[in-house]
């Protein structure tokens, strides 16, 4: 076995990218971003400039999330680090693979120094402590440790120019092949076996697993209705027969999950859960990679471990339900005529997201922001397999559709990618329109444009307040997109809609559609969802 000596930089570079690292994403600063970026654009590595560090956060933990392996962002010191906090909320609360690489100051410096210091361990740990992550020592054993575990975990480093080219003996060593024990799944088949119409929740640990196969054969050996949550989408295809809707924690999937007999979780993250506290008393199942506290329930009996493999136990022993197809199919017919409520005028949201999924044949990759509009995205947009669908929903925060979606469009290109966003949450997020222009990065984005931040303004109504200045007067996003460069169309009239997106849609490169959507039935929606 051969002992060689490199710098700690070009170790790492070259260590990430045999774990699947493609590019990094980041503004630097003048110090060690630079030597990072230069390390890894040795091992073919791209760098992309961002225009703020909370989305090249984003960008690199849902990188990592389609690759199945590590994202990673750079960021100055000082006002970068403290930029990039919403994006390590984000990658923390959405369980998002992000490893963010800093700048830090000197010891010698901060015997003097007072100009853009404060702790920066102290700023970022509180968030990185609610996703199980860490701040990582610029060591080997470090990064292997991280880049190790079974479910990857949000990081921060903070490496000095010493640290970076730091030379090390490094002799690769053989990795250990183990082999998981077969969980006892023994009282979960007693359970299994008592029930007649049991409910299946599947959640976003399953989505960030390799256990698609074996979910899948698990529900079709049970025969029982499936709902998934936001995050979720897709590890059971909306075609599937036993697809009976979104699991939201509201109002809409409560005839369906008070049918049951006995509820069976498959990685339910609470961190998804809306915040209402758990409405069932038919026994739980919980079958978990992780524990997590709080939560809103103690399970009747939970198997945490290797999802695919306590799927597959479980599917070889377990007996079929006693639900009819038809039955599941009602279930499903009545979330959707839930989430048509106050969808039919011509440029509502729900009528919108339609006319976009006619015309993008061979279905981009989805992106949605948070705001009123994600219910009519998450509802009517059909997921074939998990991750079809981008949305944060641990952090729910505004923002995240447009890095997402740029993230997504460079991981497969000829797929592409769709972002449909608010116009509030855009507006927090559109100088990464020049990260898409100078990517040539295979996205469209589709603004609901209603110069409103109309999520908050219903429940505004709903509390009889006065106008307390919600609204502005719309901009006109498509001539700001052109500056960028972006093809783009501004609808105003249902008549136009059609025309524009068919343009889009048989066009390439970096997109935008600037609807004046009709937020009317969103109130209406939202009483249907949640209740």
């Amino acid at each position: 076995m051969t002992r060689g000596t490199t710098s700690f930089v070009d170790w790492l570079s070259k260590r990430l990218k045999k774990a699947g690292l493609r590019r990094i994403f980041g503004v630097p600063g003048g110090g060690t971003s630079l030597d990072l970026i230069y390390a890894m654009r040795n091992q073919n590595i791209d760098s992309v400039v961002t225009a703020r560090e909370d989305a090249a956060v984003i960008m690199a933990g849902v990188s990592g999330v389609l690759s199945h392996g590590p994202g990673v962002a750079f960021t100055t010191k000082g006002p970068g680090l403290a930029s990039a906090t919403n994006g390590l909320a984000s990658a923390s609360l959405d369980r998002l693979p992000a490893l963010l690489i800093s700048e830090a100051f000197g010891e010698k410096e901060l015997e003097f120094l007072s100009h853009q210091v404060f702790s920066q361990t102290d700023l970022i740990e509180p968030l990185l402590k609610k996703g199980r992550g860490s701040v990582l020592a610029p060591a080997i054993n470090a990064v292997e440790n991280w880049l190790e575990q079974p479910a990857m975990v949000p990081a921060v480093m903070f490496p000095s120019s010493s640290d970076l080219q730091a030379q090390i003996n490094h002799t690769p060593e053989p990795q250990a092949q183990s082999t998981p024990t077969a969980p006892d799944v023994g009282s979960a088949k007693t359970l299994l076996d008592g029930a007649k119409s049991p409910v299946v929740v599947i959640g976003l640990e399953a989505a960030r697993s390799i256990c698609t196969s074996e979910l899948r054969e698990f529900v079709n050996q049970l025969g029982a209705p499936v709902l998934c949550t936001y995050m979720a989408k897709g590890c059971v295809a909306d075609t599937d027969p036993h697809f009976a809707g979104l699991f939201t924690g509201g109002a809409i999937e409560q005839d369906c999950m008070n049918s049951a007999d006995l509820i069976v979780l498959i990685g339910l993250d609470p961190v998804e859960l809306i915040r209402k506290p758990w409405a069932y008393t038919a026994p739980i199942l919980d079958i978990c990679k992780r524990i997590y506290d709080p939560h809103y329930f103690t399970p009747t009996f939970r198997v945490a471990g290797p999802l695919d493999l306590t799927l597959h136990t479980l599917a070889k022993t377990i007996s079929a339900s006693t639900w009819q197809l038809d039955t599941i199919a009602n279930f499903k017919a009545g979330f959707i005529r839930g989430m048509e409520q106050g969808g039919s005028a011509g440029l509502s949201s729900a009528s919108v997201v339609k006319a976009v999924l006619d015309h993008f044949s061979g279905t981009p990759r989805l992106a949605v922001d948070a705001g009123a509009h994600m219910f009519s995205a998450c509802a009517f947009w059909p997921a074939k397999a998990p991750n079809d669908l981008l949305i944060s929903n641990g952090l729910a925060s505004m923002g995240f559709a447009v890095p997402a979606a740029i993230a997504a469009a460079l991981h497969e290109p000829e797929r592409g990618a769709i972002a449909i966003t608010g116009d509030g949450g855009f507006l927090m997020c559109l100088g990464e329109l020049n990260t898409a222009a100078e990517t040539k990065a295979n996205i469209t984005v589709v603004v609901f444009n209603d110069g409103c931040l109309s999520l908050i303004d219903t429940k505004r109504k709903d509390r009889q307040m006065p106008d307390l200045g919600l609204s502005w007067t719309p901009p006109d996003f498509a001539a700001i997109a052109r500056g960028f460069g972006f093809q783009a169309w501004r609808i105003n009239d249902p008549s136009e809609l059609d025309e524009a997106l068919g343009e889009a849609a048989q066009s390439t490169g970096p997109r935008l559609v600037d609807i004046r959507i009709d937020s009317s039935g969103y109130r209406e929606q939202l009483l249907a969802l949640r209740g």
